[in-house]
């Protein structure tokens, strides 16, 4: 408890190395040999540990707590060994951004071919937690709103509903080859909010695959 409540500072901050990931991969390996163990003296009725929980304070999307103080600007959207000792035995690491938001990710390979170290995936994490990037999104969301609530659009706002929906597919795109589709925790469709993303994008793939292929749809129907 005394060492809880000392102050972190920028200390606490190390970059996510491949030493980081095999220490956590060690760590794993012992608490699986543990577990093993604690089985065995449940079973002769022993008392047993209980189990940790993340702390509350460093969940994803909340900012980091002061006492952590402010990380180096080069660490800025740069992977970091996890700082919740919760995660220590989970292939886990956490990027900051510069209003030192926390983003969660799993360092297993995303689409079983992109690691945490790989230059497409690093270039993705640092494009998902850049402000200018969600303030993208989010203007696209409040003006898509706009047309859509519109009663009678003239015809040439189908071509912004074209630009909304490849807004939409570039920012899914990076979310999937920064976190990893559905596997592992942290990815893509573990997030419920990024279930409705995937939807509206495979249906207007749908829609517009009927405008630009009709032909091509009508001979396969016939068929």
């Amino acid at each position: 408890m005394a060492n809880f409540l000392l102050p972190r500072g920028t200390s606490s901050f190390r970059r996510f190395t491949r030493e980081s990931l095999a220490a956590i991969e060690k760590r794993m390996a012992e608490k699986q040999a543990r577990g093993s163990t604690t089985l065995q003296e449940s079973r002769e009725g022993l008392p047993e540990e209980e189990a940790p929980r993340p702390q509350l304070d460093l969940q994803a999307s909340k900012k980091l707590p002061d006492l952590y103080g402010n990380p180096p600007r080069e660490l800025i959207g740069e992977p970091l060994e996890d700082l919740d000792p919760f995660y220590s035995t989970q292939k886990t690491f956490i990027v900051l951004n510069k209003g030192k938001t926390i983003f969660r990710f799993s360092a297993t390979n995303a689409l079983y071919v992109l690691s945490p170290f790989h230059p497409i995936r690093r270039a993705a994490v640092k494009i998902l937690v850049h402000s200018l990037f969600n303030m993208l999104i989010m203007c696209t969301i409040l003006t898509n709103c706009v047309f859509m609530a519109q009663h009678d659009p003239p015809p040439w706002t189908k071509y912004v509903e074209y630009t909304f929906t490849a807004i939409y597919t570039f920012e899914s795109l990076v979310k999937i080859l920064a976190r990893g589709f559905c596997l592992h925790a942290f990815t893509f469709l573990r997030d419920p909010w990024n279930w409705l993303d995937f939807s509206v994008i495979i249906m207007a793939a749908s829609v517009l695959g009927t405008l630009f292929f009709p032909m091509s749809i009508q001979a396969t129907s016939a068929s």
